[in-house]
């Protein structure tokens, strides 16, 4: 049971360092694999080379263990520090086990200045100084080690200049940042500027919702009073043009109210705002739907009826339409009565009209009407009966 134990333990622990190394790949950028890769490229031939020159008494391992110094080159941007230590540290460890006599300088500088440059432009003011001070101490252990006096001389040339590619790189964040705190400014007064426009809009919705309760008002009043004095009547005639007057006013309320309401949509919002379809739109609906030779009839005296009735009508005969087979065989008669309106519609069958067929059938429970639907030999009827409480003029 122990050795299961440390088993699992050790299976924890090595699936804990995959894990972790994993992730720690997935963060390196690809252009930083590929400059690590080509400067190792380079450090294995320059060390080939050095190792390769009959005065030199250099182990084999030369070669593989300069890899130390730029294998770094990885975490460039992720992380600058942990990348001149390891470089630090390879250099140290490099010369002392192979001395003066290899060379280095040629790969390590260029390693050295790149990794400085990004200590500058990636990281804080106190870590960035601490990125500093590891890249001159890197320059100085590795001139110092290589140990030629050409090489020595350098010393003023290059810890200068790495100094300098330091300060490039805190310039680039200082850039960076302001661009960064720029972008943060810009979408704070965006926000603003929209937030200000909804307000805005919020007034205007609430002004307008105040003029159309004024309205409303003053129209229901203007109706009540119309229909009094149409009570009040003793004869008929008297009683329809009251009735008519109302008629016109109510439409002409309807449309005032429609033109407030339009205000106070939301923009986002995809509901038409054109008037409501009448029948006089009956016949460009038969013709939408099935096609120029689809037949309309229209018996008795045509006039305008109450808004709801036409447009229940419309929304009926849009429902049974669809309960039909696409052909052209298609029969709509509409007949105005005294007291009622009479739709009747007939064509081939559609398999699965009984949800359309519902819809109508609702559409006239609204309207306390009747529909009578049968289907016979593929072909459907319907026949729907609207009672027309108003009497109007003629159109």
């Amino acid at each position: 049971m122990l050795i299961a134990t440390c088993n699992r333990f050790t299976k924890g622990r090595v699936e804990h360092m995959i894990e972790s190394v994993t992730i720690a790949l997935g963060r390196i950028w690809k252009g930083d694999i590929a400059l690590a890769t080509v400067a190792s490229l380079l450090a294995l031939y320059y060390m080939s080379i050095e190792v390769g020159d009959d005065e030199i008494q250099a182990s084999v391992f030369a070669v593989p263990l300069f890899l130390l110094v730029t294998v770094p080159l990885l975490w460039r941007r992720e992380a600058p520090l942990v990348a001149l230590s390891a470089t630090l540290a390879g250099v140290l460890l490099h010369s002392a086990l192979f001395g003066t006599d290899v060379v280095r300088c040629g790969i390590v500088i260029p390693v050295v200045f790149l990794l400085v440059f990004a200590a500058g432009a990636r990281l804080p003011a106190r870590e960035a100084l601490l990125g500093l001070l590891l890249a001159e101490v890197t320059l100085v252990a590795l001139i110092l080690a290589d140990g030629a006096e050409d090489i020595i001389s350098a010393l003023p040339f290059v810890t200068p200049l790495a100094a300098a590619l330091w300060g490039i790189g805190r310039l680039v964040r200082s850039r960076a940042e302001m661009a960064a705190a720029l972008k943060t400014r810009t979408t704070e007064l965006r926000e603003a500027r929209d937030e200000r426009a909804r307000i805005e809009v919020a007034t205007d919705r609430a002004r307008l919702s105040s003029e159309l309760d004024q309205l409303l008002q003053q129209r229901l009043g203007q109706l009540a009073g119309l229909a009094d004095a149409g009570s009040r009547s003793n004869d008929s005639a008297g009683a329809t043009a009251a009735l008519v007057e109302i008629e016109r006013e109510g439409r002409r309320t309807l449309e005032q109210m429609r033109a407030v309401v339009v205000g106070l949509r939301d923009e986002s919002t995809t509901h038409p705002t054109a008037p409501q379809p009448t029948l006089t739109q009956i016949e460009a609906l038969l013709v939408h739907a099935k096609g120029a030779d689809a037949r309309l009839t229209v018996e008795g005296d045509p006039r305008v009826l109450p808004a709801g009735v036409e447009l229940a009508a419309y929304r009926i005969v849009e429902h049974l339409l669809a309960a039909l087979d696409d052909s052209p065989d298609v029969d709509l008669g509409v007949r105005f009565k005294d007291d009622a309106l009479e739709l009747s519609i007939s064509g081939p069958a559609r398999r699965r009209s009984k949800a359309a067929i519902e819809q109508a059938r609702e559409r006239v429970r609204l309207q306390r009407g009747t529909l009578e639907a049968t289907t016979q030999g593929g072909r459907a009827e319907a026949v729907v009966s609207l009672p027309v409480l108003v009497a109007v003029q003629p159109r």
